[in-house]
């Protein structure tokens, strides 16, 4: 029960979640805890019972705003008095970013899948031995980061930069660290430049015939919200900037517009390959803001 409070909460009520004995934290909440316990069993086991009890609660359902006071009062929020709010764990961050650009591929259930993976990991030093990784390139590419095949002695990278444990040792709550490596993956790493690449297209194409409502689309599937004025006006001169950069290159626009320049898509009237590039880049601002990948 613990658990399952702290995959909501962040934190469990007991926040030692992987020792609940007799040097555990004591519980912030023990009599919330034993009756969800029992409410559990009554339920006969039913987890389905529970989650539906908890998401329905007025406690979850607070707003995860408080005043500064409030945060000074209670900074881990052990009061309960406002709404969860905290960083998604690794593999749904990749989820995020793949729904948000249309690329999820939903299907549940079947094998682990291949995606991209640098290839000195799979060899010595780095790995034991030689291993074979086959880098899907069809809709297992986007499944959900649950089906990510891990090796016990490689962790996947990305996972592993948002604090993913190792798939040696079992672990029942993960730290949440904040650090560059994790900006520097939802900007590089290349699922999360092809789902960049995706919203760009999705947004010239589906957004509407100017660019501050191709933003708001853009920004409404990243961030469930319509852009403020100020964060509308940086965005669109990040926009303009973008655009002017790529026309006084020699890139090639297709290069860092799409995956596979060889096969551009067809654009809308009066969209360049050089509009769509600069919105990529827009898309991977997006992408990397923390609210984005934050729950609240």
């Amino acid at each position: 029960m613990n658990r399952i409070w702290q995959q909501y909460f962040g934190v469990g009520l007991v926040s030692t979640s992987e020792d609940l004995g007799v040097q555990s934290e004591v519980p912030s909440h023990p009599e919330l805890l034993d009756w969800l316990a029992v409410e559990l069993m009554d339920h006969g086991w039913s987890l389905k019972e529970l989650h539906r009890m908890i998401v329905y609660s007025a406690t979850y359902q607070q707003s995860s705003n408080a005043s500064p006071e409030d945060y000074a009062r209670d900074p881990q929020n052990r009061l309960l008095a406002r709404g969860p709010r905290f960083r998604v764990d690794a593999e749904v961050v990749r989820d995020v970013a793949l729904a948000a650009s249309g690329l999820l591929t939903p299907t549940i259930g079947g094998p682990s899948t291949y995606p991209p993976l640098p290839e000195f990991m799979l060899k010595p030093p780095v790995s034991y031995g030689p291993k074979t990784w086959n880098t899907e390139t069809g809709p297992n590419r986007y499944r959900r980061g649950l089906y990510t095949f891990r090796f016990r002695s490689i962790p996947y990278p990305m996972l592993q930069a948002f604090d993913a444990p190792n798939g040696d040792f079992a672990c029942v709550r993960r730290a949440r660290s904040n650090t560059p490596l994790q900006a520097l993956t939802t900007l590089n790493e290349p699922v999360f430049v092809e789902a960049a690449q995706s919203l760009a297209l999705r947004a010239v194409h589906d957004g509407g015939s100017r660019d501050e409502d191709r933003l708001a689309y853009a920004f409404r599937r990243c961030l469930a919200r319509f852009p403020t004025t100020e964060e509308a006006q940086v965005l669109l001169e990040l926009l303009e900037t973008q655009k002017q950069h790529l026309r006084s290159t020699d890139v090639n626009p297709w290069e860092v517009a799409v995956r596979d320049p060889a096969n551009p898509p067809q654009l809308p009237e009066n969209i360049e390959a050089t509009d769509l590039a600069a919105w990529v880049a827009v898309a991977r601002v997006l992408l990397n803001l923390d609210e984005t990948i934050t729950k609240e």
